[in-house]
């Protein structure tokens, strides 16, 4: 995420979704590839993707998240679902608006990853 993003989070960690979605991983191989690629480009993508932010969720979190996904060709306009996704083989969770507090619900812990 960027600076902006992380100053935006509740002071539980909480994620407000501005705008569509935001995504969340378990993959920390996926982000860096992410990174890369939008360093790369330079320009206002460069400035996306400074801060890495690890999560503490508690158990059963990604079997929640998933119990209310849906994927692109079922998830429409779809506020309430949570966005799943398969992006370079590694599952990623987009946070809708009424999708979000399931998430920021589960969370016990976040900080800033500094080997970032």
């Amino acid at each position: 995420m960027s600076e902006r993003e992380l100053n935006q989070l509740g002071s539980n960690g909480e994620i407000t979704v501005r705008g569509t979605e935001n995504f969340v991983t378990q993959s920390r191989e996926y982000l860096e590839g992410l990174r890369h690629q939008t360093h790369r480009r330079g320009g206002r993508n460069a400035e996306k993707y400074t801060v890495l932010v690890r999560y503490e969720a508690s158990p059963g979190t990604r079997d929640a998240l998933t119990s209310i996904g849906k994927t692109a060709g079922d998830i429409g306009q779809d506020i309430n679902a949570v966005h799943l996704k398969s992006e370079r083989g590694y599952d990623t969770y987009g946070l809708r608006p009424g999708s979000v507090g399931v998430f920021n619900s589960r969370i016990v812990g976040f900080g800033r990853a500094e080997n970032w």
